[in-house]
């Protein structure tokens, strides 16, 4: 199984509990639904979600604009889960690989995405494809993880000689490099508080996120124990949150 697959699998596992624990996702969505308020888009936009997850962002922002909705997922049973959050006759509903969006048939105004391009293999590529696909005047808008994310996490891992398994997400001139030059980017810390270590973990795995980066050697029981133990509780783990929005070539 490649990582893509192992990705999909993860969050397909985790349709039914994601919306319980996705607390930053929903607080990402509600600002992505502020920053796409400010664009010029037609009055029936054609739109690609890519990373739909349950439809977090789609649940809030499609209402709001209308128009033509392609909602897609890496992950069958996400797909499934926001059609059935949405209705399956207010928009359409495709599994895609967001990094190969090429056959994709059309050009969109609008190309959105919440918290799922930190998954690409690679980001400043998929950028260029997408980008690619939207209409003379369009907009890709997405937002992602940014340095300083789970920090107390991997903090605690490191006091003990270990590795989180984290990625080393960008800080924001470190992702600039990766867009085009022409791309705006903010950057936001979002919250989330959690009772314990375990209950962060657990957290993870209720949405899916727990891929490693490759090579990771999962924990012993024992270790993890450790790491709970020096995190303690309860505490906040930050969420780093890039928003970037990229105009049409």
């Amino acid at each position: 199984m490649n990582r893509k697959q192992l990705v999909a699998e993860c969050f397909s596992a985790a349709a039914a509990t994601y919306d319980s624990a996705a607390q930053a996702q929903a607080q990402a969505a509600d600002r992505m639904v502020e920053l796409v308020a400010g664009l010029k888009l037609p009055p029936r936009p054609t739109v690609l979600e890519v990373g739909c997850g349950t439809g977090l962002l789609t649940r809030r922002l499609l209402p709001r604009l209308g128009g033509d909705w392609m909602v897609t997922d890496l992950s069958p049973a996400m797909v499934a889960a926001a059609a059935a959050a949405i209705g399956p006759d207010q928009a359409r509903f495709r599994v895609m690989d967001g990094e190969s969006p090429d056959a994709m048939p059309g050009l969109f105004d609008l190309i959105v995405s919440n918290l799922a391009v930190q998954w690409f293999h690679d980001l400043g590529r998929a950028v260029n494809r997408l980008r690619a696909r939207l209409a003379p005047g369009g907009t890709l808008a997405f937002s992602t993880l940014g340095h300083g994310s789970f920090a107390n996490w991997v903090d605690a891992h490191a006091q003990l000689g270990l590795h989180a398994g984290t990625p080393a997400y960008p800080d924001t001139e470190a992702l600039k490099a990766r867009l085009p030059r022409n791309a705006q980017v903010l950057t936001e810390t979002v919250k989330v508080r959690h009772a314990d270590g375990r209950d962060f973990a657990h957290a993870l795995k209720r949405i899916g996120a727990g891929t490693p980066v490759p090579g990771h050697i999962p924990l012993s029981a024992g270790a993890l124990r450790r790491v709970f133990k020096i995190l303690g509780g309860p505490f906040d783990i930050d969420y780093v949150i890039h928003y970037a929005l990229i105009p049409a070539e």
